[in-house]
């Protein structure tokens, strides 16, 4: 499973919108027999909120953008 956009409107956060919609999206992964998750994310976004629901940080970019990170993170799914 690719995420490529996860994007909950600022009324909207807080409220466990994010998480439902991550969680239901790999369980549609796992029924169509996905292993791992992948996703991408900077460090002005949410890879904290993406290391809460156990996805790991695999490689980083440093200065992408200036003065930021992107992330790459996996989660394994399993079977």
């Amino acid at each position: 499973m690719k995420v490529s956009f996860l994007w909950v409107s600022p009324q909207e956060r807080r409220q466990g919108r994010g998480r439902q919609l991550l969680l239901m999206a790999e369980a549609e992964a796992r029924k169509r027999g996905c292993s791992k998750a992948t996703l991408n994310t900077f460090s002005f976004q949410a890879p904290e909120f993406y290391r809460k629901f156990g996805y790991r940080i695999v490689a980083t970019i440093e200065g992408f953008p200036e003065g930021h990170r992107q992330y790459a993170l996996v989660k394994d799914l399993g079977q």
